[in-house]
């Protein structure tokens, strides 16, 4: 929701609120919540939303509600604005430099971030915000976490993470680095590539370790640079260690950028309407949405402006569990901290075709050559907990 925040010197400024969604949470969850408040307080910098103040009311219960104050985000979140730019009754078309730019915001934010030695561990395009001037912040650090000794966080309690984005080590074995966040990074570049489309399209949320293992990644899509698609797919190296960093991906993408020709004018930076999001109710539910990805024709798309786009406003909101939601997995586990370092490793390090290597060794079906950050122990597909294997203990939240 949106208000008004007044300054000392008597002048306002408008802003989102975001609060919890529930009338009753637990002391738990008000700490969960203001977490995330702690994380942002010392953020500084263009690509990164900032935190203006944190605010508490009483619930009708009496308890304290406590609410964060942010910068309101005129064209709300990245994921939306992408799709509503091909998913519209005129589509628009979003010349490839300003996709560039995007990504290339993204990645200054995020090379911030890991050099404060935050992860995001939740970066996609639903995660970032566009400011009035186009410029994309990430935002949403419900999920970062502050790494104070070492270079890895080990997940430990159970917690909602995002399947389609997570790297194929924090899927094994719930270990996260910075380039835990450069898979994301890398899955995030190709929703914006696909304008919006949904990551893995047919592949369901339990099938995607196993998915992963045997080398598969995500298709280069049809009106991508081979360039593009390259620095993308050397996000998801099997081995964290070969993946870039995001300063490395930023010089990229600022090069591959630079190399194009300007767009013709400044009117080709589109802005979207994205209040049909609260107008219609038929696209209100993002499952129904999921269909429409592989049904539209890319040559279709019609190049065209909308000009003095109706203001939106973003509710910005900690979600309550949701048994609909199809991006999340539950994880469970134990608290301890071990030094991945240590651990001996074996990969699967198939080609962009597909094709594992000769040298492959097989361990329950699976196949494994000799370069990897999966450890050996580590539990084939069908050993993971998923919902539909019957355990209490994980569940895949559709």
């Amino acid at each position: 929701m949106e208000g008004n925040l007044k300054q000392e010197d008597g002048t306002s400024q408008k802003v989102a609120v975001k609060t919890m969604k529930l009338d009753n949470f637990s002391l738990r969850e008000i700490e969960e919540f203001l977490s995330e408040a702690a994380c942002m307080k010392d953020f500084n910098h263009p690509n990164v939303i900032r935190l203006l103040g944190v605010c508490i009311e009483l619930s009708s219960q009496g308890i304290p509600k406590p609410m964060v104050i942010l910068p309101f985000m005129k064209y709300g979140d990245l994921h939306t604005f992408l799709l509503y730019s091909r998913i519209e009754s005129v589509p628009k078309s979003i010349p490839l430099q300003t996709l560039l730019k995007f990504m290339v915001d993204i990645a200054q934010g995020m090379e911030y971030l890991s050099s404060r030695n935050f992860l995001h561990r939740d970066l996609a395009a639903r995660n970032c915000m566009l400011r009035d001037d186009m410029t994309v912040c990430v935002a949403d650090f419900g999920l970062s976490k502050k790494i104070y000794s070492g270079d890895y966080y080990r997940q430990g309690r159970i917690a909602k993470m995002p399947v389609k984005w997570i790297a194929i080590e924090s899927l094994a074995d719930r270990v996260y680095t910075s380039k835990s966040d450069v898979w994301a990074f890398g899955v995030t570049m190709w929703e914006i590539a696909t304008r919006g489309m949904t990551p893995y399209p047919g592949v369901q949320n339990h099938e995607m370790y196993d998915y992963l293992l045997h080398g598969h990644r995500l298709k280069q899509p049809e009106d991508c640079l081979d360039d593009l698609y390259e620095i993308m797919y050397s996000c998801w190296s099997a081995d964290p260690l070969d993946r870039p960093t995001f300063s490395v991906l930023r010089l990229q993408l600022e090069k591959l950028s630079e190399s194009l020709p300007d767009a013709q004018d400044k009117e080709s930076i589109i802005y979207i309407n994205t209040q049909l999001l609260e107008s219609c109710e038929g696209l209100a539910n993002r499952s129904s949405l999921a269909g429409l990805d592989m049904n539209i024709d890319p040559d279709s798309i019609i190049a065209s402006c909308t000009a003095g786009a109706a203001v939106s406003v973003v509710m910005a909101e900690v979600h309550e569990n949701n048994l609909h939601e199809e991006r999340y997995i539950l994880n469970g586990g134990n608290e301890e901290w071990e030094d991945v370092a240590s651990t001996p490793f074996a990969t699967v390090t198939a080609g962009k075709d597909g094709v594992l290597p000769e040298d492959r060794l097989t361990k329950n079906g699976i196949s494994w050559s000799h370069h990897s950050t999966l450890p050996l122990g580590s539990p084939s597909p069908d050993e993971l907990l998923f919902a539909d294997d019957s355990s209490g203990d994980s569940e895949v939240l559709m």
